[in-house]
């Protein structure tokens, strides 16, 4: 006789209406991952329920904190009332996105679910996985694990963090409604600390990069409208697939911290392959180094002032989103090749030019990322990127924004005068976040919505990522390096740096571009016809809401 009771292979043997299974075959549709660490935990037991003296039994959970407390997780008169209280006043109508700090059991969960509206995003922090799967045991969650609006955290990753928030920015930007298990909290704080800072950090991220998107949004469109000769004329950046594979990268940037070893530079040439943003071009160019590719895509006319004194012989290829400056584009004397745009091929849609597209960047530095991973470059080495006020400064010295300050210099009023001034009249979105050493230092909240594009790519890309600015922030994901030891250990062998022929400007499209544009132009007239002879019709349906009969005519007429 087979003795069951000292037969642990008997232990999951479950009834088929127990919810364990069907909550985990739910989870294993929507989180593989969570779901195999969850059964992984099998050699612990799971949690003793407790009864509670509510009627409908259910049950609560005795647990014991760090300093030795025992602490109820759920009260023991009626834990569902208490969720329902919970959940109460929170101004479900007005939010999308919902962060849950603990899950117990799922009361609240649960009542939070089935209240939010059908989009609302659960975002559930909760590091004890005995603890989840004690609750799969206890209740049936598989329509709220199967209805993918709920995303378990239960690991510190900051990387994870932002890449599931990403695609839920738009309901992040309402606001990210906080609900506390207060008990939960208790049980492990470090945990809950960590990533609601983190998930404020996500939050401003999303704030600026919102608030960016709405302000340039229209001079962004009238700039690719502009460049369309440009972007129709130019080559794309196709032949540039891969035609560095596996070889070193050096992004240039103009952080304060360039000054230290922007003249090491000069012996990387021949050895990797430099890519400039266009505030460091001209610096370059005066010691020496000539960058394969110079990187633009901001929309002002200021930029113009990093092309006005480029040599006539230049051969750096500016790779440009079409959102960039037409003037720009005038002064540039070098190769340049435009970035897919999706605006820009709706606006000439006839002439299908399929051109190749990459990651829209927020900064030049971005783009120029994003370029060494297209052209399949590693390691990808990053200089000046310091994103942040290192030594009081905010740009590299020797940058033309100190041609623009020049006429305001005295004794009185330096050039580092006038860098912290550039500081200081931000103070009210300075923040103090830890340097490449560890060290606090400054930064404000646009260079940080920058640092956090970065760690984000840094997490999914397939290179290898060399910080080697020797100063400004960490960041997350970058192997911090002297940029002279870099150098000695991925720059030491020369290759052809030379980019693939540039097949020059063809001009010859600029007339199948006019017949698109007046396309579009007589489509526009139409959509403003079409318009005029509606609102008419739409005001009197909100003037004659009540009478359904004539509500039904106005519609049918629209």
């Amino acid at each position: 006789m087979k003795d069951t009771q000292n037969d642990h292979s008997t232990r999951f043997i479950m009834d088929e209406s127990a919810p364990y299974l069907a909550n985990l075959a739910a989870l294993w549709a929507v989180d593989p991952k969570l779901a195999a660490n969850i059964e992984a935990m099998e050699s612990l037991p799971s949690y003793s329920l407790s009864p509670s003296r509510a009627k409908n039994s259910a049950p609560t959970l005795v647990m014991t904190t760090a300093d030795g407390r025992e602490i109820l997780l759920h009260t023991r008169h009626d834990p569902l009332d208490e969720a329902k209280r919970l959940i109460d006043p929170l101004p479900l109508e007005d939010r999308a996105a919902f962060a849950i700090w603990g899950f117990g059991l799922g009361y609240h969960v649960a009542e939070l679910f089935d209240r939010a509206g059908d989009d609302a995003v659960l975002c559930v922090f909760e590091p004890d996985l005995v603890m989840l799967r004690t609750a799969f045991e206890s209740r049936d969650f598989s329509d709220l694990l199967l209805g993918n609006r709920v995303m378990f955290f239960t690991e510190l990753d900051k990387a994870d963090l932002f890449a599931r928030l990403q695609r839920h920015m738009p309901a992040v930007s309402l606001g990210l409604q906080s609900i506390t298990h207060a008990p939960s909290i208790q049980l492990v704080p470090d945990f809950y600390k960590q990533f609601q800072f983190w998930t404020n950090e996500f939050e401003s991220y999303v704030r600026t990069t919102i608030a960016t998107l709405v302000i340039n949004g229209r001079r962004t469109s009238e700039n690719i409208a502009r460049n369309l000769p440009w972007y129709v004329s130019s080559p794309g950046v196709g032949r540039l697939k891969n035609c560095y594979a596996k070889k070193p990268a050096i992004i240039v940037s103009a952080g304060p911290s360039l000054r230290k070893n922007m003249h090491l530079l000069k012996d990387a040439q021949g050895k990797s392959v430099i890519i400039a943003v266009q505030t460091t071009l001209q610096p370059l160019l005066e010691i020496g180094v000539r960058p394969q590719f110079v990187t633009s895509l901001d929309y002002h006319e200021i930029c113009t002032r990093f092309f006005e004194k480029l040599p006539k012989d230049l051969t750096t290829e500016l790779i440009a989103e079409p959102k960039a400056s037409n003037a720009v584009f005038d002064l540039n004397p070098g190769p340049l090749s435009l970035l897919g745009n999706e605006f820009a091929d709706g606006l000439i849609s006839e002439m299908n030019l399929d051109r190749p597209r990459l990651t829209s960047g927020a900064t030049v530095a971005h783009l120029a990322f994003y370029l060494a991973e297209h052209m399949g470059c590693d390691p990808i080495i990053l200089v000046g990127q310091d994103l942040g006020f290192s030594d009081g400064l905010c740009y590299s010295p020797g940058t033309s924004y100190e041609d623009v300050w020049r006429p305001e210099l005295s004794r009185f009023n330096t050039l580092e005068m006038k860098q912290w001034e550039q500081i200081v009249r931000d103070r009210k979105i300075l923040r103090r976040i830890p340097d490449y050493q560890g060290r606090p230092t400054y930064t404000e909240e646009r260079l940080f919505t920058y640092l956090q594009h970065f760690e984000r790519d840094f997490a999914k890309t397939k290179s290898r990522v060399i910080d080697a600015t020797e100063g400004g922030v960490m960041k997350r994901g970058a192997a911090p390096m002297k940029l002279i030891d870099a150098l000695n250990e991925f720059c030491r062998d020369g290759f052809e740096v030379s980019p693939p022929a540039h097949p020059g400007m063809d001009w010859s499209r600029l007339s199948d571009c006019q017949r698109s544009l007046e396309t579009r132009r007589e489509q526009a007239k139409q959509i403003e016809r079409i318009s005029r002879e509606t609102m008419p019709l739409l005001e009197e349906i909100r003037d004659n809401i009540a009478d359904q009969q004539r509500v039904n005519q106005l519609i049918s007429q629209i």
